[in-house]
């Protein structure tokens, strides 16, 4: 058996362990405030892919997400290196940067609601901003620790702007962006389903707040599971991605 299989079986022996310990719970009467029978589940976690409003929540919550973190991306990276590019300018906004970091988007939903209303823009608002501080910090970090033998070559041949952003600055701070995109993209679908819980908009997040208003534990312990997966499934994606796109790096931490 490889190293690979033995890790794939070794997930799946947890996972029935934790199945096993949660039917066992059940079994004893441990868990009837808390948790819902693990055959209950089961059952809901088939039976609301027939539902329309799965296939309409799933979709919209992986839509958001997305273009929250392509706003926040495409904001974000450029102005990350502009600051690593500077030191001056890194610690004149360390502050401000760390504020913005440390401060929890759920407290600028009433403003958000008040600006745009309960609405899929005021959600993806919501995601760009909760994004874009993991990508900034990790851009300026690559930008700021590119080999100063990098930058003097750069300046000595009197390279265009354009050029050194593109072809210089951009693929040396790659792996820290790539990490920020990382750390961006699992916080998109928590950010997602957590405004959907709030503000009821259209997602996963608004069936799991309905199911529970309902009194429909097991269907919303099945949507809580599939939005585990779902982040699992975009990890997954994104590291084919990133092994991709950096292959280069990958390949020289291994030589």
């Amino acid at each position: 058996m490889t190293r690979r299989l033995r890790l794939h079986a070794l997930q799946i022996l947890v996972g029935v362990g934790v199945l096993a310990i949660w039917a066992g719970a059940n079994a004893l009467n441990l868990t009837k405030n808390v948790l819902p029978p693990v055959t209950d589940v089961g059952y809901q976690f088939f039976a609301v892919l027939v539902r329309p409003e799965f296939i309409v929540g799933f979709g919209a919550t992986v839509y958001d997400a997305a273009r929250g973190l392509l706003i926040a991306a495409l904001l974000a990276i450029p102005a990350g290196i502009l600051i690593g590019m500077f030191p001056k300018l890194e610690v004149s906004t360390r502050v401000l940067v760390d504020f913005g970091r440390s401060f929890p988007v759920i407290a600028l939903l009433p403003v958000l609601v008040l600006l745009f209303g309960a609405t899929q823009t005021m959600k993806v608002v919501a995601i760009a901003i909760a994004c874009f501080f993991p990508i900034l910090l990790q851009t300026i970090y690559g930008a700021r620790n590119v080999d100063p033998t990098i930058i003097d070559t750069v300046r000595s041949f009197r390279i265009p702007p354009h050029l050194r952003f593109f072809k210089v600055l951009l693929p040396a701070a790659g792996p820290f962006i790539a990490t920020g995109l990382r750390i961006a993209t699992t916080v998109s679908i928590l950010v997602a389903v957590g405004v959907e819980i709030v503000s009821v908009t259209p997602g996963i997040g608004r069936e799991i707040a309905l199911s529970r208003s309902y009194n429909e534990t097991p269907t919303t312990f099945a949507y809580i599971i599939y939005t585990g997966l779902l982040g699992v499934m975009i990890t997954l994606l994104w590291d084919l991605t990133e092994a991709r796109l950096l292959r280069w790096h990958i390949r020289s931490k291994l030589e």
